[in-house]
């Protein structure tokens, strides 16, 4: 009974999952960070032209959320994490296959709002005087929200901010809580800054050390493995970190340049 109560928690838990393609055992089930969610339209695309055999079908969520999904074994070919703390997770627990672990993209934390910034706009006086709310990851359990909290706590804004912040389950829904009002501010990655019709202020966060690395990884249980490395190689080959380019990303120092 344990282990039929298991079952169905995980198809509900999988019924939630935003697909771009019909389910059935052909596809490539791509694990992928929210963050990725536009861009992955248009690597789909570019990537059919070249092997228009494999199907893909992306599970968008925040990484933490993934990698505790791979660990509770839904399927899955390929994680593509915005956290290198949920890769080495799974890596650590033999989840992925290590030899495939490899970053594909670098990312930077904005504050980002519907109204562009003066040139000489200062961060720290804008969010300590703004009256609006500001919307963050949620820090324990959102990558996006981990490095918000950790480069605000480098400047001291945390403790005075928090009462003014609302939290989001992942980035693309910061981005959401910008775009529809329902917060004046919102710290979300670069990328997402760079694609969204309406915000057209975005400001460096100080106190980021490094950029955001995403890594990738195949499975290590997927039985799609060859496909699985075929898309990974091309995300991280030429026509994908061009295209990785376009959508607001940074190339990652070991992507083929």
């Amino acid at each position: 009974m344990k282990k039929m109560i298991g079952i169905i928690g995980m198809a509900v838990l999988l019924s939630g999952c935003t697909n771009t393609t019909a389910e059935n055992g052909d596809v490539l089930l791509v694990s992928t960070a929210s963050s990725l969610t536009e861009v992955m339209k248009k690597m789909e695309e570019e990537f059919h032209q070249v092997e228009p055999d494999i199907e893909l079908s992306f599970n968008y969520g925040s990484s933490s959320k993934l990698r505790s999904q791979i660990e509770q074994g839904a399927p899955a070919d390929l994680f593509l994490s915005a956290s290198e703390k949920d890769m080495e997770q799974l890596e650590s627990e033999q989840l992925v296959k290590a030899e495939t672990v490899v970053p594909f993209a670098e990312n930077r934390l904005v504050l980002a709002s519907l109204e562009k910034f003066p040139e000489t706009a200062d961060f720290t006086e804008i969010v300590m005087n703004a009256e609006e709310t500001i919307a963050v990851g949620e820090p324990d359990s959102v990558p996006v929200g981990n490095f918000t909290k950790q480069a605000l706590d480098s400047q001291g804004l945390w403790q005075p901010l928090e009462g003014r912040l609302i939290y989001a389950k992942d980035a693309r829904q910061v981005v959401t809580y910008i775009e529809s009002g329902n917060a004046g501010l919102g710290i979300v990655y670069s990328s997402d800054a760079v694609i969204s019709q309406e915000i057209k202020g975005a400001l460096e966060v100080p106190g980021q050390e490094n950029p955001v690395v995403y890594p990738g990884a195949v499975v290590a249980d997927s039985e799609k493995q060859q496909a699985a490395v075929a898309f990974l190689d091309f995300v991280t080959g030429p026509k994908g970190q061009t295209i990785l380019e376009q959508y607001g990303f940074l190339p990652a120092n070991e992507a083929t340049p």
